[in-house]
């Protein structure tokens, strides 16, 4: 009866075609759902070791193609007390796809520090030169990145030799359609506040809402830019019987951080009354905090100079003016410093102590006490 039954069925003109067909069904089925499951088991391993395993799961999956195998091509965590401070502090990079057929993608997440250029003085045009010192690649990455925050550090970061108390962190996500701001904003959110427990920086956590897109570069020799930078913005030209600067003139250059603020600027005069009157020449600058004792070191010798007005000479020259202040500025002692140069000293006599008011009132300084003027 057996034998009858498969001769039947082999004899069928359909079912063994049927039935071939699903046995294969069911067995790429199983195929495929056992990939599935290891593919699946393989990216949250991936997950669970990315970025010191700190990356929310549920965001970041909502960030990469369920469909797709993650590898992990770059991990780097150097957070904590690793001796000597690193220029990054944590670095991991996932990817999927074939690169060769242009069909892939990746997620990219770093933090790295942010270090002030050290000052090779304290003189107005050390600091303003410092500020426009170019950053090397690394430093200005975020500004090509999806996304990023900085954040605070107050306590420090471990390993520096200068206080560090700043650091950046950025993501890029290269993923055809996908959006996931919200995804990315955890992410990079999570990893911040990792730097942040490692380092013991104290102060507030990061919050997904914190992170922004990158700003837009700024414009550079840009001719139509009258930007004037914030620690020049408390002069006016009238200070000196100035004229509005033109479009030729020179800009105003400035500085403004968290221990000296510098500026420097030329005021066209509107009525010369010589060859060497055209311009006026007006500088600024307050150091705060660690930069007190070297800038009391650097102008010791000004400092300790008290000298008469020039008598006016028949010969064409300039004079100037320097003006020295302690007073307490946003609840610091802090030491500043005026200078005026013109083509007339009376005019820089007349003017000097009306500028030096203006230029620390606009800081909202209070206790004033001018230490003395020194002529140069």
């Amino acid at each position: 009866m057996a034998a009858t039954a498969w001769e039947r069925f082999t004899g069928h003109r359909v079912l063994p075609k049927a039935t071939a067909v699903v046995l294969a069904a069911v067995l790429v089925a199983g195929f495929l759902l056992v990939r599935s499951e290891r593919r699946d088991a393989h990216n949250a391993e991936v997950l669970e070791t990315a970025c010191g395993g700190v990356l929310p799961a549920e965001a970041v999956r909502g960030l990469l193609p369920g469909d797709e195998t993650w590898e992990l091509h770059d991990d780097l965590d150097l957070t904590g007390p690793t001796g000597r401070g690193p220029r990054t502090l944590l670095r991991c990079s996932l990817g999927w796809g074939d690169h060769e057929r242009g069909e892939s993608g990746s997620l990219e997440l770093a933090a790295v520090p942010v270090l002030d250029v050290p000052l090779s003085g304290v003189r107005p045009e050390d600091i303003i030169s410092a500020n426009t010192a170019k950053e090397p690649r690394w430093a200005t990455a975020y500004l090509r990145a999806t996304t990023q925050v900085t954040a605070g550090c107050p306590a420090g970061l471990p390993g520096y030799p200068r206080p560090v108390t700043r650091f950046r962190v950025h993501a890029s996500l290269d993923a055809d359609g996908s959006e996931g701001a919200g995804e990315l904003g955890d992410a990079v959110a999570a990893v911040a506040n990792h730097v942040r427990d490692r380092g013991r920086c104290g102060g507030t956590a990061v919050e997904p809402s914190d992170v922004r897109p990158p700003p837009e570069p700024e414009a550079e020799d840009s001719e139509d830019s009258e930007e004037v930078p914030q620690a020049c913005r408390w002069f006016r030209p009238g200070m000196l019987d100035g004229r509005v600067r033109g479009r030729d003139d020179r800009a105003p250059r400035g500085v403004t951080g968290d221990d000296a603020d510098a500026c420097s600027l030329s005021v066209p005069r509107a009525k010369p009354a010589n060859r060497l009157d055209h311009f006026a020449e007006v500088s600024s600058v307050s150091w705060r905090g660690p930069l007190l004792p070297e800038a009391r070191t650097a102008y010791g010798v000004e400092l300790a100079a008290l000298s008469p007005a020039p008598e006016p000479g028949s010969d064409e020259k300039s004079y100037e003016l320097a003006v020295w202040a302690e007073s307490s500025c946003s609840g610091g002692r802090t030491l500043s410093r005026v200078t005026v140069e013109t083509a007339a000293s009376a005019l820089a006599a007349d003017r000097a102590d009306r500028i030096l008011d203006a230029y620390l009132a606009a800081s909202d300084c209070h206790a004033v006490k001018v230490l003395g003027k020194v002529w140069k």
